[in-house]
């Protein structure tokens, strides 16, 4: 991907709310005999719906046929057991979330902007992204066209 130039399209955005992995999906066979797919975590599809309203809210045009780069930090809130009585960080608490995983992440981050910032998520060229403890659960995304 080129250096962005002054023509270039940027955006950020922040997406509310933790964001939820989307992992694998599985199979369930209907009494009708038909199998559908769904996701293994129930909170994929709400967290992709808010994704996906943050970024046309943003966006305000047609999705683009470029090449897109995005820089993405999730942040999520530090779980009670990282924090002492008087509220100071726990000794060995971790600097950085583990779970869930970066790759599964972006997965359900880039299928939502699909259709919205981009016509297909093949044509991201380039990804930045991180996993932090912030003050709230949220996401927040830049784009470069």
């Amino acid at each position: 991907m080129n250096k962005p130039t002054t023509s270039s399209a940027a955006i950020e955005f922040t997406i509310p709310g933790a964001a939820a992995p989307q992992g694998s999906k599985r199979a369930i066979r209907l009494r009708t005999g038909r199998t559908v797919l769904v996701e293994s975590s129930a909170r994929v599809k709400p967290f992709r719906a808010v994704a996906a309203l943050a970024a046309t809210e943003a966006w305000r045009r047609p999705p683009t046929a470029d090449a897109v780069g995005l820089e993405v930090a999730f942040r999520f809130v530090r779980p009670k057991s990282h924090h002492t009585a008087d509220g100071s960080l726990r000794a060995g608490a971790p600097l950085t979330p583990g779970k869930p995983d970066i790759d599964k992440l972006l997965r359900a981050l880039l299928d939502a902007l699909t259709g919205v910032i981009y016509v297909d998520d093949a044509q991201v060229a380039c990804i930045w992204a991180t996993k932090e403890y912030g003050a709230r659960a949220e996401t927040v995304v830049s784009v470069v066209v």
